[in-house]
């Protein structure tokens, strides 16, 4: 039980999400930005598929198949990541000669438990049964992750009850930790009991104050970057903290719902500034430019585009740039990839575009690319941070044109990949491959977890 200093805490922070949540309404008056109203019609459709797949209307693939190409225009809760898809991915690869005995023993795994003890149960059957393959897997980059357990059966329960089933996020994880009620587990099962029992004990906390009920979303929403001393600067930790990173096994890939500001030290892992040019170190002086043109904005897009020239890719500026359409085009003839490219310091500025003229625009190129040949095309966008929810923006243009995936990286990340691109002699579509199972916002911090894993 928390005691009454812990309760005023987790009160003082339910207060200020509250008296920071506004609902943005469109030139029709109807609410936007609203991701619980997204959810709720998407859990919807996500519950069609699944009983398609209970009912033996989709076999194991299909079924996989079918989340993928739902989650990947509606990434409302993540799945879209390492912990969701890619480990669905993976898990089907090491499974290819009995496929029949994944497909009988996910049936019974995704359905929703009768009660947390047979929640528990099946947490540990699938936990236990990934670590078999883990542990005997000679490429781990490529084995299905047994952290990966609990927030892949969560968000499925979830899909049956959202009032009752949370998702195990780490985020979430690193949150409860700030204020004092979280330790780390050794399995997935102990991790996922102890996450339900503190996520009900704050959410009853919560209702003790409130004259309505409150959802397990809005807790998540509430507390998803709780810090117990915000910092204002970039943090610079002593060597020796840097090299603490965190468990991966304890929860998921963080969610779309909210998205990092604080730049995270990396340099233990990689020092950037040996391996990139030192012009495009000039985003590491406080990700500012040292040195600007008469158009700064500009001059941080040269900086953006020199970076993926050196990943290898063949980058196109777009003519139009300065009144209707991305900054540049990335090509990648080889593999058919292609990436429009949006570069701004301030991404506040980019997210007070029309959505509509940026879906226009993206879907123009997007056919002047399928006539050239480009199969996959995606959508970067650069800035030297984020801040601010912007999952209905990009779902929006996911959704509305043929772009794969959107992505906001931070300057700070895409030179992470271009020093890790270096060091490590990857190869372009092997780099891409990677990515394309990371978060909708990449930061240097979240890719070098994963990469340096």
């Amino acid at each position: 039980m928390f005691n009454e200093k812990l309760k005023k805490q987790i009160i003082e922070v339910w207060n200020s999400y509250v008296s920071t949540v506004r609902t943005e309404k469109d030139e029709e008056g109807n609410p936007i930005n609203n991701i619980d109203d997204s959810r709720l019609y998407a859990i919807e459709v996500v519950k069609i598929i699944i009983s398609n797949f209970l009912k033996g209307d989709f076999n194991v693939q299909e079924f996989k198949n079918a989340l993928d190409s739902y989650n990947k225009h509606n990434n409302l809760w993540g799945f879209s990541a390492k912990f969701g898809q890619l480990y669905f991915n993976q898990l089907i690869k090491a499974n290819e000669g009995n496929l029949e005995k994944l497909n009988l023993m996910l049936k019974d795994l995704i359905t929703e438990p009768k009660n947390l003890r047979d929640a528990l149960s099946k947490i540990d059957t699938l936990e236990k049964y990934t670590l078999s393959i883990y542990s005997k897997s000679k490429d781990k980059h490529n084995a299905p992750y047994p952290g990966a357990v609990g927030y892949f059966l969560s968000y499925f329960w979830q899909m049956y009850n959202h009032q009752k089933w949370p998702i195990l996020y780490n985020t979430l994880l690193s949150s409860f930790k700030e204020l004092g009620v979280w330790e780390d587990f050794k399995t997935q099962k102990e991790t996922y009991e102890n996450y339900y029992r503190v996520y009900n004990e704050i959410k009853d906390t919560v209702e003790d104050t409130s004259t309505k009920i409150i959802t397990f979303w809005e807790i998540e929403h509430a507390f998803w970057n709780y810090k117990s001393k915000p910092v204002s600067e970039p943090y610079l930790a002593p060597k020796n903290e840097q090299q603490q990173v965190p468990k991966a096994q304890t929860g998921a890939e963080a969610a779309p719902v909210a998205e990092e500001v604080v730049r995270q030290p990396v340099s233990e892992l990689i020092d950037i500034r040996d391996y990139v040019i030192p012009k495009l170190s000039r985003f590491l002086d406080n990700q500012v430019p040292a040195e600007r043109s008469s158009d700064g904005a500009q001059d941080f897009g040269q900086l953006v585009t020199e970076a993926f020239a050196q990943l290898d890719f063949k980058v196109e500026l777009s003519e139009v740039r300065s009144t209707y359409g991305p900054y540049a085009v990335l090509k990648f003839r080889e593999e058919n990839i292609a990436f429009l490219i949006d570069a701004t310091e301030n991404s506040a500025t980019y997210f007070e575009k029309d959505r509509r003229m940026v879906k226009s625009y993206v879907g123009d190129f997007c056919n002047d690319l399928k006539k050239e040949g480009y199969k996959k095309i995606g959508y970067f966008v650069v800035s030297n941070q984020f801040a601010g929810q912007h999952q209905d923006f990009v779902s929006y243009i996911q959704w509305n044109t043929d772009i794969k995936k959107m992505t906001l990286i931070s300057a700070e990340a895409l030179l992470y990949l271009l020093a890790y691109k270096i060091k490590h002699r990857v190869a372009l579509p092997d780099l891409m491959e990677k990515i394309s199972g990371f978060p909708m916002h990449l930061s240097a911090h979240n890719i070098a977890l994963e990469l340096e894993n």
